[in-house]
């Protein structure tokens, strides 16, 4: 099984030598904003990333096997940078709006796209910064698309809130006679949720 979606990129990654990129798009209430690792414009698809050059910072994220809930930051720095470019309302509209991320290759002789990129990470903005002064910087910090995994929905194993999902299904009607239940193991009561204080023979012992 491969880690990448397109043949001809796992070629080239097989290389020695191979010319590859970081384009990441970011989904402002303004608008997508399409930027790339390189110089002038690149197009993929029918969409264009403006190149940002050695301006362009972004965090890598540790390798693992595992779904993570990892953060990344991505960062415009410079002299040539103003931050004003980003305005205040997309600063305060554009929390929990999407980030994605790819990577790919160009060919070696013409510096045109060797094939379609892959996604490489893909997220939520957190919060965006600007910092101005001798070193202006915009940045914005982003979270996995798998951040949804650590936090809790609210939802309960209950009969009304499955009626919201399958209206007419009984499977969680007796859920909350779960705890006057009596149990019984070894010819004694069996106490939920407290298995060391559950006495296995009458007694107790």
């Amino acid at each position: 099984m491969t880690w990448f979606a397109v043949s001809a990129n796992e070629t080239e990654a097989t290389k020695e030598h191979y010319l590859m990129f970081i384009a990441v798009a970011f989904d402002f209430p303004s608008g997508m904003i399409r930027l790339w690792s390189g110089i002038g414009d690149l197009i993929i698809g029918a969409d264009t990333y403006l190149g940002a050059g050695e301006l362009a910072r972004v965090s890598w994220s540790k390798e693992t096997a595992n779904l993570t809930t990892d953060r990344k930051t991505y960062q415009l720095a410079g002299e040539q940078v103003d931050p004003a470019l980003i305005s205040e309302s997309d600063i305060d509209g554009s929390f929990k709006r999407s980030v994605t991320e790819y990577f790919g290759f160009l060919t070696p002789d013409l510096r045109t796209l060797l094939a379609t990129p892959e996604v490489n990470w893909e997220g939520e903005i957190s919060n965006i910064k600007r910092v101005d002064g001798a070193s202006p910087a915009i940045e914005v910090n982003a979270e996995s698309r798998y951040i949804m995994l650590d936090q809790i929905d609210g939802w309960r194993y209950t009969h009304q809130h499955q009626q919201q999902f399958y209206a007419g299904d009984l499977g969680f009607n007796q859920v909350h006679t779960v705890d006057t239940k009596q149990v019984f193991f070894g010819g004694a009561t069996v106490s939920p949720g407290n298995p060391r204080g559950n006495p296995l023979r009458p007694g107790g012992r």
